[in-house]
Parts: C-alpha cells; sequence; structure tokens
C-alpha cells in the first residue's frame, strides 16, 4: 500500500500547524541546541555491545547473523548513526536509526487479550517469542533516538522512546534516566518524581542519578521562583510609585494551532421538525464519557490521533468533490468520542472548495454504547440531533454546521427520512475508525451494515487511518497491539472496489490536545475511496468478501469472536 502512495510535503494550508521551533526530524537543522548531561549519567548514545551485552558487529558470526534477518543492515545503520550523532549531526543519526529499527523483523503480534484456546488457532499458532539480540538492537536504538530528540529539545517524542525502551526492558537504567529527565525539562514534576523513584530503585547507580536529577529540579524551582519575585517586586514598585506603566509596542500577534471549539447554539432545530427549541436535557451528555473510566484511553488515543474534523476536512479536500454548493458528509464515529469538545477547523475544506456554500456535517456515532449509562442510570439518550454552526467552520458568509447522532447508520436514515438533504452525502468519512470496534459483534455489524448501505447508494467512503500504522523511516508508536490498522488496511483494499488512492501519505502536523495544551506529532495516511457503484450498476459489496481479506490477513481469531 505505502509503495502505491508518494510521500510529498503536507500542503500549504497544513504549514501554519507546525510550531514554532519545534521541526519535524527529518528536516535538516543546522544547530542542535546541546543538552548538559551529569558527568555520571549514562552515555548519551549507547553502545551496542554496551546495550544488549553481545560481542561487537564485527565479531558475531555470519551464520548468525545470516539467520537473523535485517539484524547485520541494522547494526551497520546503527553504526553510522553514531558517528553522525558524534559530529553533532543529530537528525541526520536520528534518520540512520529509523532506518535501522525498519531494517529489523517486526516485533510479534500481542495476543495476550485473547484466550489460549483462540492463539492456537492463529496462522502459524502462537506468536514466537522474539530472538533476544534482535529486542536487545531494537532497545538500543530506542534509546538513541531517546537521546537524539533529548538533544533536539524534542521532549515529548523522546519520552515515546523511551516508554518503548522500558516495554521490553523495564529496568533499562538509561531508559528511566531519560524518562525522568525529559519529563523534568517538560516541568511535569509528579509524572517525573514517580520515574525518579523506578530509577532509584534500580540499584546504587540508578539511586545516585535520581539524586543527581532531584538537586536539579530544586536548583531550576529556585530559579524560577527567585526570577518570579523580582517580576512581583518590580510591578509593585511602579503601582506604588503611581507612574502609569509605559504601553509596550504592539507585537506581531501569534495565529492560535487550532484553537477548541467555541460552538454557538445560533440554531434551534431538530434534524427532522424545524421548530423546535434546543433543550440541553434531551441533548447527550458529554459528562457520561468524560467522568467514565475510559477518559484516560480516550485522551491516549487522542494524542496520536488528529482531530476527526481536521483530519476529514484535509482527507476530504484531496478527493476531487462533487461542484455543488450544499455538501453533506457522513462522518463516522466509533463510540465514545465527542466532536465538539475536540479542536477542529471545518474552513479548511471551505477555503479549498470555493463552490461550497453550505458544509452540513453529521457525526453519526455507530459504535456500541450498550455499556454506558445516561444520567438517572438507565439508557443514554440515543439522538444529540442539533445542527450546530461553528466558528471556525467559517470562511466570510460561508458556514460549516456539524450534528451528532448516536445510533447505527440504519437507525440514522429512519430518524432523518423527514431531512432527504442530509440524507444524500456527497461522501462518507471514515476518519480512523477500526472496523472490527473493540471486540464487540455489535460494532463490527454495524460498520458493514453501514458500508452496504452507502454502496447501494452509490455514496464513496473516504477511508483513513493513523496512529498505529507503520511508516519505514517514522517513530514507532508506543503500543504493540496494531490488529486496528491491520483490519482497517485489510478491508479497505479487498473486496470493498477500492478505486482511487491518493498520494497524501503519512502527513504531520502539530495539533494541542485539548484546551490549552501543548501540541504533538500526529500521523495519518489516507488509504483511498471506497467507490459505489455506477449507475445502472449492482452494489459489489459482499460481506463474504470482507471475511476471507481478514482470513488473509491471519485475524481467525478475531473472526471468530465478532461472529464473521
Amino acid at each position: 500500500m505505502g509503495a502505491a502512495c508518494a510521500r510529498r510535503k503536507p500542503p500549504g494550508a497544513f504549514d501554519k500547524a507546525i510550531a514554532k521551533g519545534e521541526k519535524p526530524f527529518w528536516e535538516e537543522i543546522d544547530q542542535a541546541r546541546a543538552q548538559p548531561v551529569a558527568t555520571d549519567a549514562p552515555s548519551a548514545v549507547d553502545g551496542e555491545a554496551e546495550a544488549s551485552g553481545r560481542p561487537p558487529a564485527s565479531e558475531v558470526e555470519l551464520k548468525e547473523d545470516a539467520e537473523l534477518p535485517g539484524y547485520e543492515q541494522a547494526a551497520l545503520l546503527k553504526d553510522q548513526g553514531k558517528e553522525k550523532f558524534a559530529s553533532g549531526q543529530i537528525s541526520e543519526a536520528a534518520t540512520s536509526w529509523f532506518q535501522a529499527l525498519d531494517s529489523l523483523p517486526r516485533p510479534p503480534p500481542s495476543t495476550g487479550s485473547l484466550p489460549s484456546a483462540l492463539q492456537s488457532l492463529m496462522p502459524g499458532g502462537p506468536p514466537k517469542d522474539e530472538d533476544s539480540r534482535i529486542r536487545e538492537m531494537r532497545v538500543a536504538l530506542w534509546l538513541n533516538l531517546a537521546a537524539a530528540h533529548i538533544k533536539l529539545k524534542k521532549m515529548r517524542q523522546a519520552l515515546d522512546f523511551c516508554n518503548e525502551a522500558l516495554h521490553y526492558d523495564p529496568g533499562n537504567v538509561k531508559a528511566l534516566y531519560r524518562k525522568t529527565d525529559a519529563l523534568g525539562e517538560l516541568c511535569n514534576w509528579q509524572e517525573a518524581e514517580e520515574a525518579a523513584l523506578k530509577l532509584q530503585g534500580t540499584g546504587e547507580e540508578g539511586a545516585k542519578l535520581a539524586s543527581q536529577k532531584r538537586e536539579e529540579w530544586r536548583r531550576r524551582r529556585r530559579q524560577e521562583d527567585n526570577k518570579e519575585k523580582k517580576m512581583w517586586s518590580a510591578a509593585l514598585d511602579k503601582e506604588l510609585s503611581g507612574k502609569p506603566e509605559p504601553k509596550a509596542a504592539p507585537g506581531a500577534k501569534d495565529e492560535e494551532l487550532w484553537a477548541a471549539p467555541k460552538v454557538t447554539m445560533m440554531s434551534n432545530f431538530d434534524l427532522r421538525r424545524m421548530g423546535i427549541k434546543w433543550n440541553e436535557e434531551e441533548d447527550f451528555s458529554d459528562t457520561i464519557w468524560k467522568d467514565s473510566p475510559g477518559r484516560k484511553d480516550v485522551l491516549w488515543f487522542q494524542k496520536r490521533a488528529l482531530p476527526l474534523s481536521l483530519l476529514a476536512a484535509a482527507a476530504l479536500a484531496e478527493i476531487d468533490l462533487p461542484k455543488q454548493e450544499d455538501l453533506v458528509v457522513h462522518c463516522f464515529l466509533d463510540g465514545n468520542t465527542a466532536p465538539f469538545s475536540e479542536p477542529h477547523d471545518w474552513g479548511i475544506l471551505l477555503t479549498r472548495c470555493p463552490l461550497v456554500k453550505n458544509l452540513l456535517v453529521v457525526y453519526i456515532d455507530i459504535g456500541d454504547v450498550s455499556g454506558f449509562k445516561g444520567p438517572d442510570g438507565g439508557k443514554p439518550p440515543m439522538y444529540a440531533t442539533l445542527m450546530r454552526p461553528t466558528e471556525e467552520g467559517r470562511v466570510g458568509d460561508r458556514v460549516a454546521m456539524a450534528a451528532r447522532f448516536m445510533g447505527n447508520y440504519k437507525e440514522f436514515l429512519a430518524h432523518c427520512s423527514e431531512l432527504p438533504k442530509l440524507l444524500r452525502p456527497s461522501v462518507a468519512l471514515w476518519a480512523d475508525v477500526s472496523f472490527y470496534g473493540s471486540g464487540s459483534k455489535k460494532d463490527f455489524a454495524a460498520r458493514l451494515q453501514a458500508l452496504e448501505l452507502l454502496s447501494k447508494a452509490g455514496v464513496p467512503s473516504v477511508v483513513t487511518q493513523g496512529g498505529e500504522i507503520w511508516e519505514p523511516g517514522g517513530r514507532p508508536m508506543e503500543r504493540r497491539v496494531d490488529e486496528n490498522a491491520s483490519l482497517s488496511l485489510a478491508i479497505a483494499s479487498v473486496g470493498l472496489n477500492l478505486k482511487e488512492l491518493v498520494p497524501w501519505q503519512f502527513n504531520r502536523f502539530v495539533v494541542p490536545l485539548d484546551r490549552g495544551q501543548v501540541g504533538i506529532f500526529a500521523a495519518h495516511q489516507l488509504l483511498g475511496v471506497l467507490a459505489g457503484p455506477a449507475e445502472g450498476e449492482k452494489s459489489s459489496f459482499d460481506k463474504k468478501d470482507v471475511e476471507e481479506a481478514l482470513l488473509r490477513q491471519g485475524l481467525v481469531a478475531l473472526i471468530m469472536i465478532l461472529g464473521g
């Protein structure tokens, strides 16, 4: 799939989304700001023999390397990266280490969540343990990448690499030290102290390093306190003197990155009938999921996925949309995701498509919500059917309206039968929807039902996937399980009439995670467009094709769980 999609620079409309001073690792960085390291701290770059306990690559028998696909190439690239790092070419060193990771076999898929009886049904049986030398090489590369990103002052990325190393080696002193260091640089003191405690528990060396970090934090805090005291003292002196404070010259206003949505309740009609005023009690309560145990998981996913409407606008603007004034988009959600609590900017689409005057977006939450409870302890409301204008979705007198619906696609079509315009979408968007859901048969059935209905109606579906897809040369993601991506790729590429691949792959943006929070990098791939049947033709959609596609991906156990 990746070979069919050519890499290119992110569109100009997104250039502003790259935060100042935070460049991607693949861009040239002329001057990398040096990070001082304590004299007793672990070395900046881990030697392969030191990290893995094995002899240098030159002393390993060729026969052993031949039995480990990609190992010899990874060792060569690792050494090249080490030389570049030593000469100050930090970004180039990181690229070499990424390529070294790509040379290694992928880690075996995790099946820990599957019953042992089902694990045996996976092709070839349960996954075999990874060779220790491959695992040790991978850990050493992650440690090196963490060191490089600390040098480049990219602490959040460094944290990801430390977590990768700690997954396989929880007591790794260097990984814990660098994680502690990065968390301290981010002033995340609580998590930094937790990491320092783990570092301290590794032994005498770890305890010494943890003590050094705590002393460094105390110095930094004293400096910050002194700076703050001086600032308040100066302000108080000016106030007591009675002299008006001179006004600072107006500076250039920083453009805000995808601010949190400011939804205005300007519209007061139900999707089915005009004239019904909005009633907050009848609307879906976001506190149901915000206060639920799954809140933490939702935030974790947000860190690795672009906000839905931003991703949707980017993807839809890349394809040849119908040249019409009114554009209707059905955007499918995957369970407990609140579109109005995420940053979004449908103005991108309005800007790129000047003929579109009215953009109507319906977020259709087809995820299984049977486990959620309403405010009274009963079943949560099924619908939140209000068309709300979004301030971010305005370009001149053109506006984007958005609404949300909870229920499967068939229920949505029945619910909105009196609004035929909403039932004729120009395009459907599957923005990072895991087609198999979280193991629920209802989730899987709802997705197949929606795809079937869209195909019969001749509505094209734009399918995107993000977060857990592996990109050659890209940084690995934190989780080991990537069945989500595998299934989505299988369904999109086999049996569902994938008509067009757009050369828009793995663009990276910096977006805020939530209100007032710092932005992060996220990667996405536009898989393609599932075109409906031509006029006069029957739909080619067949559920058996989907099952066969999953079988070819080796996902037998999941099919059994989902009742495929």
